[in-house]
Formats: C-alpha cells, sequence, structure tokens
C-alpha cells in the first residue's frame, strides 16, 4: 500500500514539472526533431487604388471647325489626365518570419507529453491542448472609399451646322487631284446635313411606313453615325479605368509610411506629384502591457509558456497630401506587444488573423 502510494506521488510530481519548453527558433539547434516549430502573425496592408485615365484627342479637322461648326466648344489639344476615383484596403495576414518559435517536450520528463498543437497553413499558431479547432476568426478587414470627385460621362455634343446653299454637286467616279483636307471636311459636313435629314424623315413620320420596334434602332443608328462624323471636328474623350496595387507592412517606430507620389497629368510615379501616404494613430490598451523585450524574446527558454500577440487597436488614415481620403479603425498585430502565458493544463485558442488569445479552458 505504502509503495502504491509512493508511485502516485511520483507520478503527480511529474505533471507539475516542465512538460513543454519554448524557445526562439533561431537558437534551436538543427539536430531538435521533437518539437513543433509554430508562428506568430503579423498584417499586410493591401491598397487597391483605382485610376481613371482620360484622354482627349482632337478631331482629324480641328482646323475647320470654328469655320464649318461655328464653335468653340471643342478638344483643341491632345492631352491626359489621371484622377484616383476609389481606394479598396484589405488587412492580410501571413506568418510572420521574425515571430518564429519552437515548442518541445521537456527532455527531463520521462514520458513525453501529448502534442495537441494546431497551426494554419501558414504556420500559424492556432489551438493549445484541442484536437480539432477552427479559430481562424473572420472580421471585417476590408474598407472602400469612393472619393468624391466629379464624374464625367464621355458624349459627343450636338452642334447645329451652318445653313449653306443646297448646291447639286456631281461626283466624278475618277477624281484626277487629290482632294484637299478642307475638301474633305466639307464632305463629312454633307454626310452629316443628310443624316440629320434622314433622323428628321424618321421622327416626323415623312416616310409614311411603320418600321414599329425598329424605329428606336434605326434613330439610335443615326445617332452614331453623326457623332462620329462630328468627331472629326469636335475630337472625342475616351476613358481607361486601371488599378495600382501597393502591400505594406506596418514596423514599430514607424508611424507613418509613404507609397508614392502621383498627379493628374503623370498619374503615379511622378516626380512633382502629391505624396500619398498612410499614417497610423495608436489607440489601445496594449500601450499598458507590460512589453517583452527583444532580449527576452529571443534569448530566454521558458517552460511551460507560449508567446503570443496582443494586436494595437491603430486609427489607419490614407492620405493624398494634407487631404485625408480614407480613415479607419483596424488591428495590426506587430504594432501591438508579444506576451506569455502558461501552458500547462490549459486549453488555449488563438486568433490566426490577429495572434491574440481568444479562449483559456482549465482541464
Amino acid at each position: 500500500m505504502k509503495k502504491l502510494i509512493l508511485i502516485l506521488f511520483v507520478a503527480l510530481s511529474f505533471n507539475i514539472e516542465a512538460q513543454y519548453i519554448t524557445n526562439y527558433a533561431k537558437n534551436v539547434k538543427q539536430t531538435e526533431i521533437d518539437g513543433i516549430y509554430y508562428y506568430l502573425p503579423r498584417n499586410v496592408i493591401k491598397l487597391d487604388f483605382t485610376i481613371e485615365e482620360k484622354q482627349d484627342i482632337k478631331g482629324k479637322f480641328v482646323n475647320y471647325t470654328k469655320e464649318m461648326l461655328n464653335t468653340d466648344n471643342y478638344i483643341k489639344e491632345n492631352k491626359v489626365c489621371y484622377r484616383i476615383t476609389n481606394v479598396n484596403i484589405n488587412i492580410l495576414t501571413e506568418a510572420d518570419p521574425n515571430m518564429a518559435f519552437y515548442i518541445s517536450p521537456d527532455d527531463k520528463v520521462k514520458e513525453s507529453p501529448k502534442f495537441d498543437i494546431a497551426l494554419n497553413d501558414d504556420g500559424i499558431l492556432k489551438s493549445i491542448g484541442l484536437e480539432d479547432i477552427n479559430s481562424d476568426y473572420q472580421y471585417n478587414n476590408q474598407f472602400e472609399k469612393e472619393l468624391d470627385t466629379d464624374k464625367k460621362i464621355n458624349e459627343y455634343y450636338y452642334i447645329p451646322l451652318v445653313e449653306e446653299d443646297d448646291d447639286d454637286v456631281e461626283e466624278e467616279e475618277n477624281v484626277k487631284t487629290k482632294l484637299t483636307d478642307k475638301e474633305v471636311a466639307m464632305s463629312v459636313i454633307e454626310e452629316i446635313k443628310k443624316i440629320r435629314l434622314a433622323y428628321f424623315d424618321l421622327i416626323s413620320g415623312y416616310q409614311e411606313i411603320d418600321y414599329g420596334s425598329t424605329m428606336n434602332y434605326m434613330i439610335e443608328e443615326l445617332k452614331t453615325m453623326e457623332n462620329e462624323y462630328l468627331s472629326m471636328f469636335l475630337g472625342k474623350s475616351q476613358t481607361n479605368v486601371t488599378t495600382k496595387t501597393f502591400y505594406i507592412i506596418p514596423e514599430e517606430g514607424k508611424n507613418t509610411v509613404s507609397i508614392g507620389r502621383f498627379s493628374d497629368i503623370e498619374g503615379f510615379n511622378s516626380k512633382g506629384g502629391e505624396l500619398i501616404k498612410i499614417n497610423f494613430v495608436e489607440s489601445s490598451l496594449s500601450s499598458v502591457i507590460n512589453k517583452l523585450s527583444k532580449d527576452e524574446i529571443e534569448n530566454v527558454t521558458y517552460s511551460n509558456k507560449i508567446f503570443y500577440r496582443n494586436p494595437a487597436d491603430v486609427t489607419m488614415q490614407v492620405s493624398i497630401g494634407e487631404k485625408i481620403i480614407s480613415e479607419n479603425r483596424v488591428k495590426i498585430s506587430q504594432l501591438g506587444n508579444v506576451v506569455l502565458i502558461p501552458m500547462n493544463k490549459m486549453r488555449l485558442v488563438f486568433d490566426t488573423n490577429t495572434g491574440q488569445l481568444l479562449s483559456i479552458i482549465n482541464e
């Protein structure tokens, strides 16, 4: 009986001894094979800028527009301008290569403890002491801001033509002399007149034919033809929409990150444009939590303890020049603190997006 009591006492004494050892991954010998590597997460900011590129293209007969159309409302020179119409922000998560740890059984314990450690696909810690847990907690980490800018729809303006005397012009099948630009421009004007006359006949019922449902189609086709001819004088604008993407990894001590410069003449990568930057304003409880030093993280071995993250809540501002175009409250893991928690006889669940401890269950 005394021997049985002694055996039970010894068994209990092993349970209160250190069962797990946690080290910074770079300090682990390559010969170590009994442990598991795990990472803490870090956040990456993905910014997608929607850029509208508008090209103004002058007409082929721009030199005759004032004379033949009697208007000053036309494109006089080719030019390109850019503007940012939208910024979409996503907070992504990846394994932090600077926060890799190695957890292994204590060599002093005769019977190796059971490993119930769950990691996600990136090796980020999910849980301790649970065989199967889905702790990939999803929170709203996407922010989209449509900029308040004037949006113009490309269109061709209807400008009445100058009335001229209708002279019968006989066309020769074989033109011996090449037409001048002005003569070609005048022939285009005549075509526009014919289109307008056909349009008038359709809407006035002069044709006395019931075109039925094809009437609208014919009218639209005439308008399209007229606009194409008018663009030879007035010019036209065309718009292309592209997306410029940036990936930013926030770092401790860097409250402002510059992305690049943008101008309405050159777009991104402009040397003389306005500076686009992200500003982080921290306002969280992480500042009142005792912070582990770099030496305590990288050079100390811990028994029955494991590292996790206490993320920082920050206000993230995206600005162009002095104008703030987007402002959101977000959690950034690496701007917070790395802390320790006892892991013996506990079931722990972690948020793989932020590294934060979600729940503790005592066995």
